[in-house]
């Protein structure tokens, strides 16, 4: 069973290819292994509640199972909650933050909504019980697409170079710390074997490790199609059947050389992903269903290698 002890687990890949489900099953499986999880989502638009059983989430965090939590950030409640930790008070905290001039210099910083996510990712990383213990062992961050992931990731270290030394500098300089500490931060990068989604994939790690200089330490290949057409006995007996009865058969022998060639394209893809990427692949099956419901999420939570076959897993727990 893999073992993850960081703090911050980022899914980064191409849009549409899985991320927010890879991360809402990871989420789950290291709840399931007994951490405390927070699967904190970035404007996600999916519908996560579905696949996890509870109602729709929103910026509040909620226990949606045991062991696991859930939130789905904007930036209008990211910046309110960072405005009222530093001002204390909520009548300080409306003087300060909602008067007009203030509201307009804020919307004047660039990128300043998407760090303020990224603050809340690490601030929840960082939260203490009263009894000393992490509130949460794992954050799981959903951020957005590639191109824009990369971009909020690297802000903090713009803050760094870029902004006089003040308050802005030392969370930035905090957030920076975790993010480029291997112990702490891992990133994950979620593909298709498709050769669109690889290549992003190949310029995300590229990205990451060169210039944001994060830990990657696997692949998940996401939707394979399976190889059960694979066998040339078995074609052999589609043809003759096909041959005996071609209205009933004709959809089958279509169906099975999409799937054939689907995973054709696959194997290719695969090979060249462990080429351009030399990082262990975690392989997950196409489920063939319009949409991931909890039982589709625990086939995934189970090939991630990270939770034994529990079948009672979204059986149990708050529906909140």
């Amino acid at each position: 069973m893999l073992q993850i002890d960081r703090r911050l687990v980022i899914i980064g890949g191409k849009g549409g290819v899985g991320r927010t489900t890879i991360c809402a099953a990871l989420a789950l499986a290291l709840a399931r292994q007994g951490r405390r999880v927070l699967l904190a989502h970035v404007r996600t638009r999916q519908h996560v509640h579905r696949m996890l059983g509870c109602h729709e989430l929103d910026e509040e965090i909620r226990e949606v199972l045991p062991g696991l939590w859930a939130v789905n950030m904007n930036p209008q409640a990211a910046l309110r909650e960072r405005g009222l930790m530093v001002l204390r008070f909520n009548a300080v905290y409306r003087a300060v933050m909602e008067n007009r001039l203030v509201k307009y210099f804020l919307r004047a910083i660039p990128a300043l909504d998407e760090y303020s996510m990224l603050g809340k990712a690490w601030y929840h990383t960082t939260e203490r019980l009263e009894d000393g213990s992490p509130r949460f062992d794992t954050v799981v961050f959903d951020g957005p697409a590639t191109g824009h992931l990369v971009t909020m990731l690297r802000i903090p270290q713009v803050i760094v170079e870029t902004v006089p030394e003040g308050p802005l500098t030392v969370d930035a300089r905090q957030v920076l710390e975790l993010l480029q500490d291997p112990r702490r931060t891992v990133m994950w990068i979620a593909t298709l074997a498709e050769e669109m989604a690889v290549s992003e994939a190949v310029d995300l790690h590229h990205r990451a490790v060169t210039d944001l200089h994060l830990a990657v330490d696997r692949v998940v290949v996401n939707a394979l199609y399976p190889d059960d057409f694979d066998a040339p006995e078995l074609w052999a007996e589609i043809e003759r059947l096909h041959a005996q009865d071609r209205s009933n058969m004709t959809a089958l022998l279509r169906s099975a050389r999409t799937i054939h060639g689907r995973r054709e394209i696959n194997r290719g893809q695969l090979k060249q992903l462990q080429q351009q990427i030399p990082l262990p692949q975690v392989r997950i099956p196409h489920l063939f269903q319009s949409a991931v419901d909890p039982a589709g999420l625990l086939r995934i939570a189970q090939h991630l290698d990270v939770v034994e076959q529990q079948p009672e897993l979204l059986t149990e727990g708050t529906r909140s």
